[in-house]
């Protein structure tokens, strides 16, 4: 799995269930809406810092936004050749 895929999809996923659009989540965390929409399509690689700045605004912890979902663990086990339910 793709750290910076896994990284966006936690990031659309947590922004979403707070009711921010991507331009809210980006002024409240001090970035561009630009990054934002690069990092949720996983074309960035953010930092330490920046998770931490994301987690803050999204009232959760960076150790969540880089925790693999049961669709990254699906990715992992087909690229590994391993069954999965």
């Amino acid at each position: 799995m793709d750290m910076r895929r896994l990284v966006g999809r936690n990031v659309r996923r947590a922004r979403q269930a707070k009711g921010l659009t991507q331009e809210q989540l980006a002024e409240g965390a001090g970035f561009s809406q630009k990054y934002v929409s690069d990092l949720e399509r996983g074309l960035e690689n953010p930092t330490v810092i920046t998770l931490f700045e994301l987690a803050q605004r999204l009232d959760t912890t960076p150790v969540a936004l880089i925790t693999p979902d049961e669709e990254a663990i699906r990715e992992t086990g087909k690229a590994n050749g391993l069954r999965t339910k």
